[in-house]
């Protein structure tokens, strides 16, 4: 079980049990209670906090009840009488010109200051001595030291951290001169250090307006302006997952645990399934194994984008929705527990939202016409051809997440070690977040290279096999066992998004596409001298690897487009008539349907008007390849006539044959869309020393031809 350290971040003035002793006393005058089977404990690693005696507590058990009187909230700011309860500003008395100009927020956090200004005479003094004090606290505000924030660097807390001063300073400012606006007598003694100390009470212990509803009519309770103080139960740590219940009474706020707790085992509260990030934020401290973790990505839509347009329709199409709030761009925990039973293998470490952004930018033209635009999503549907996006998708998220981890483990501190609280605490942050993308690029990366694989059938054992060596890469030690079994079983028991394998390919692997034949020979020989000759005589391209040739799938496609449509009429004829064998000297039906789908939405080239490509640069680079070409078939004759048979005539007309200027264009433009950069080998960062401080890593891509199965 994973708990807070709150006494890192809370701890108070006097550190004894005694003055939560004091604590419970002064609730039992005002008729709270703590159970009998419970007590109060301290170790140093969990500070104060409830421990249950040895006989155990079972479940319904209500371990704490805080009285209403003893609670503080604006309520007592306004000293509000409900008839049943009254709640009383006990001495410290703002003017309702003040109070109405801040509003409740800001009312209750210059309350707390007012009741903590009055000390041991205050009404709250048992309680408020039991708080964190001033100062002491370690949430994002309180990192002022360089040595606090270079724990920091490279994570989302430091720019976090400079948003939440800045807003709390023009919160502070505005809020005071208010104060001085009303005559207060004391307003000098409101200063931003109490402040500060008093927003981050509130923030990091207050508790949901609705734990006064017994008093209070709900439809009176704006719940998002107005938080509550509850002595004595905000002393527990946090437990994700934890069940329990805090119910508001007539007299009592109870707090109650929906589960048996053993004997000798802490009684833990549950914030909600807050993120390591919003545990720095809000209360100070983190956990090493939180299984509600997740972080947020910064994905940006660049205006003007499809995404953006999108975006704006949506909001046309559904006024009323609140698709304005925070964009949910998520990457989750592997122990992410509030996942829908049937959400996909990559959705459950990729939100839908995420995914389905990064699909649509990273979408073609082609692709775009099918997109949909619902309330609640804007994605690419699900139809032939389109898994492509997803596997774009697939490949920029492996990056990004490449990107964070390189970032995250460059800015460690080097050789050091944390030397206070609030270091230790950036420490398991930092750590935290890496093990997140590390795990999660493991799962990206199965995702990507099962699409890779080609002849896979799909069946469990080869599943299982093809799963053991992808494990095999991950370095001995990497990860704890838990975490190392709990990604196999996230790959194992969850669908694929992406249904088929085998639709990405290199040049090298798209002839295997075609049945072995003397075509397959004969266009092989073709294609090998076609880029060996350009590779040697266009200066760009010199000393490149043919199989990295820019024209090395502008050729394929022009190659399998004339083929499909010399011969789709003979193959259509043979398999009507039956001759099956026949057909082995066409395309296999993959082939042509994938040549007829483009087709279709790459219209043809003209014959009569020539085309230009719109980039100057590759223009010059394609037509220093058409005279090349046109040489070739002046004096390079044979290659082109053992694939006549198949191709159509090669020494007519230049502008109408397979390699005419018009079609490598085509092929240029569509190839161009039809392509994936995918990163090689991401698996290698997580290898001894990749992406440490210091190091360097080469991040590469491939070019990919996309060809969808059918």
């Amino acid at each position: 079980m994973e708990y807070d350290s709150s006494v890192a971040s809370s701890r108070p003035a006097e550190n004894s049990l005694e003055v939560y002793f004091a604590l419970l006393e002064w609730m039992k005058t005002h008729n709270g209670s703590l159970h009998e089977d419970v007590y109060i404990s301290h170790d140093d690693t969990r500070g104060t906090y409830i421990r249950v005696k040895s006989n155990g507590v079972s479940s319904n058990t209500h371990i704490i009840k805080t009285p209403l009187a003893t609670t503080m909230s604006y309520y007592n700011a306004i000293d509000r009488d409900t008839g049943n309860i009254h709640f009383s500003n006990h001495d410290v008395k703002f003017s309702s010109q003040f109070m109405e100009s801040v509003g409740p927020e800001e009312v209750a956090i210059f309350f707390l200051i007012g009741q903590y200004l009055r000390g041991g005479a205050g009404f709250w003094h048992p309680y408020i001595r039991t708080l964190p004090q001033p100062g002491s606290l370690t949430t994002l505000p309180y990192y002022n030291e360089d040595e606090d924030i270079e724990w920091l660097e490279g994570t989302s807390l430091v720019q976090a951290r400079k948003q939440k001063i800045a807003l709390l300073r023009d919160k502070y400012e505005s809020s005071y001169s208010e104060l001085e606006k009303s005559g207060f007598q004391d307003a000098s003694k409101y200063s931003w250090d109490l402040y500060l100390w008093a927003s981050t009470i509130f923030v990091s212990r207050a508790f949901s307006a609705k734990v006064l509803s017994g008093v209070i009519p709900e439809f009176e309770v704006p719940e998002e302006n107005i938080s509550v103080l509850l002595p004595f139960i905000d002393i527990l740590n946090h437990r994700p997952l934890a069940k329990v219940e805090w119910r508001a009474g007539t007299e009592n706020v109870d707090f109650v645990v929906l589960e048996d707790v053993s004997g000798e085992q802490e009684i833990a509260n549950n914030y909600g399934p807050r993120n390591n990030e919003q545990l720095m934020m809000n209360y100070g401290f983190c956990l090493a194994n939180n299984p509600c973790d997740y972080r947020t990505v910064g994905l940006r839509t660049p205006p003007g984008s499809p995404l953006h347009f999108a975006r704006e329709q949506q909001k046309q199409l559904f006024p009323d929705s609140n698709n304005d709030d925070e964009d949910p761009f998520y990457v989750f925990n592997i122990f992410y527990p509030l996942l829908a039973p049937n959400t996909p293998m990559e959705h459950s470490i990729f939100s839908p939202a995420l995914f389905n952004a990064v699909s649509v930018l990273a979408a073609n033209q082609r692709e775009l016409e099918t997109l949909e635009i619902s309330e609640h999503a804007i994605q690419i549907a699900k139809a032939y051809g389109n898994s492509r996006t997803a596997l774009a998708a697939i490949s920029q998220i492996i990056i990004e997440l490449i990107t964070h981890i390189v970032r995250l483990k460059s800015t460690d501190p080097e050789a050091k070690q944390p030397c206070n609280l609030k270091q230790t605490h950036a420490k398991i942050y930092r750590d935290s977040q890496i093990t997140l993308s590390e795990s999660a690029l493991v799962i990206a990366a199965w995702s990507l290279q099962r699409t890779r694989r080609h002849g896979l059938r799909g069946g469990w054992e080869e599943t299982k096999h093809l799963l053991s060596q992808h494990m095999s890469r991950i370095p001995q030690g990497k990860f704890p066992e838990p975490v190392q079994s709990r990604i196999q079983v996230r790959i194992l028991e969850r669908p694929s998004i992406l249904l088929n394998s085998g639709e990405l390919f290199t040049f090298n692997e798209l002839l295997d596409l075609l049945p072995a034949s003397e075509e397959r020979n004969a266009a092989q020989e073709c294609f090998k001298s076609i880029l060996s000759i350009t590779s040697r005589r266009i200066e760009a391209l010199r000393g490149m690897d043919e199989s990295a040739s820019p024209f090395r799938f502008p050729l394929f496609a022009c190659f399998v487009m004339a083929v499909h449509t010399t011969n789709r009429h003979k193959h259509n004829d043979s398999t009507e008539s039956g001759k099956t064998g026949e057909s082995q000297s066409f395309l296999p039906p993959r082939l042509s349907r994938w040549a007829s789908f483009l087709l279709d939405h790459y219209l043809p080239p003209p014959g009569d008007v020539a085309w230009a490509l719109e980039d100057e640069d590759d223009e010059s680079l394609v037509s220093e390849f058409d005279e090349i070409i046109e040489k070739l078939r002046e004096r390079k004759a044979q290659l082109f006539e053992t694939l006549e048979p198949y191709t159509g005539g090669w020494n007519g007309d230049a502008d109408t044959w397979w390699l005419s200027p018009n079609w490598v264009r085509w092929a240029w433009m569509m190839t161009e869309q039809e392509c994936v950069q995918v990163p090689d080998d991401p698996l290698a960062l997580l290898g001894p020393g990749d992406g440490d401080a210091g190091g360097n890593v080469m991040l590469s891509t491939e070019t990919c031809l996309y060809i969808p199965q059918e």
